[in-house]
């Protein structure tokens, strides 16, 4: 009869271990940023103390006057972007660039791990701790605010709806969190030379983005 027990349980464990497996790769990425499009949207937010929301907007404009993408031809940022405006080097050369549409917030990497196991009350607004009877000042989900890692301004393309990082890389096409490596705000140590192709493909910046893992300011962190 023990000897019987004892392979139930072997068997049991054997038949649970495929559904585990199962279950974990079926895992959403973490909530590792937010995106908003404008500076005064601090102040509605709830993931981050509005002080440190601003801030990263300030960084954010600082960074895009430093690094935004650089058209030699108007009418193809105009295409892309819209609204670009005409900016000259020290040597008196002209290229365009588009406006800041939009602006990353990237969580500290260290928040998110204090806040993995908060409830993610955007997406579940009925989840206990969430909703009106929660306190609006402690932040959505879990009562607790994310730390700001870092920042990166964001461009709108018109093509295809998506929010583009200065090296070109899309992060989303919505306002709102993004999860994963949509979170990365790290940004070019220099403004992308946009070719003819277009920004945001693959040859739209030759002599940039063939070295643009080391030439990243904050690299592939999330701020932290």
């Amino acid at each position: 009869m023990k000897k019987r027990s004892s392979n139930l349980r072997l068997t049991l464990m054997v038949a649970a271990a495929p559904a585990v497996l199962l279950l974990s790769g079926c895992e959403e990425p973490p909530n590792t940023g937010l995106v908003l499009q404008t500076e005064s949207q601090c102040d509605f937010q709830t993931d981050v103390p509005k002080d440190e929301c601003h801030a990263a907007y300030q960084k954010a404009l600082a960074d895009h006057q430093r690094v935004a993408p650089q058209f030699a031809d108007r009418t193809q940022c105009n295409d892309q972007f819209g609204g670009c405006t005409e900016v000259r080097n020290a040597q008196g050369t002209s290229s365009w660039v588009p406006p800041m549409t939009g602006f990353l917030l990237g969580y500290a990497a260290s928040s998110l791990v204090s806040g993995a196991s908060r409830t993610d009350c955007q997406r579940y607004p009925n989840a206990q701790g969430c909703g009106s009877s929660s306190s609006s000042s402690s932040g959505s989900g879990g009562g607790v605010y994310r730390r700001v890692g870092g920042s990166s301004p964001l461009y709108r393309d018109y093509r295809t709806g998506e929010y583009r990082r200065p090296n070109g890389e899309a992060t989303t096409d919505r306002a709102g969190r993004v999860y994963g490596d949509a979170g990365n705000t790290g940004v070019p140590a220099r403004a992308v030379s946009v070719s003819r192709s277009g920004f945001g493909s693959s040859s739209a910046a030759r002599s940039s983005f063939s070295s643009s893992r080391s030439n990243y300011s904050s690299g592939r962190s999330y701020g932290g």
